[in-house]
């Protein structure tokens, strides 16, 4: 066998096993909203990360009204009441050592002015980036 040829072989096999182990460290979980809503009360949200794409992928929330939110959901911790409403869920946030947020992640559901949502958003930052 030709020396690229083999070079080109093991480079492939170790992209693959490289793959194959980020994928095997994402730890997801399905949504569960006692789980959820625990979170919430100790203001500890690993688990929500874990469990957003499980709810986004198969929690119909676009169409919902608000007190159907609210029950999915809990109480949202951040409300707008500008003329184009939003609640929003903190799902992931950490901290450096100064107390400043360094990054985090929520979900964004918009409202229309019956309290219906209209859309749903995952929104994150992370200062270091900037």
């Amino acid at each position: 066998m030709k020396p690229k040829r083999i070079l080109f072989l093991l480079l492939t096999i170790l992209m693959i096993q490289a793959c194959q182990k980020k994928v095997e460290c994402v730890t997801k979980l399905k949504f569960d909203k006692s789980l959820w809503l625990k979170n919430q009360q100790k203001d500890c949200y690993r688990d929500r990360e874990k469990m957003l794409y499980d709810l986004l992928d198969n929690y119909k929330i676009k169409g919902l009204k608000y007190p159907e939110i609210v029950k999915l959901l809990g109480n949202a911790e951040i409300e707008s009441t500008s003329h184009s409403k939003s609640i929003k869920y903190i799902v992931s946030t950490e901290n450096d050592s100064t107390i400043e947020q360094n990054y985090y992640k929520e979900l964004i559901i918009f409202l229309d002015r019956d309290s219906i949502a209209e859309s749903v958003m995952v929104a994150k930052s992370n200062k270091n980036n900037k």
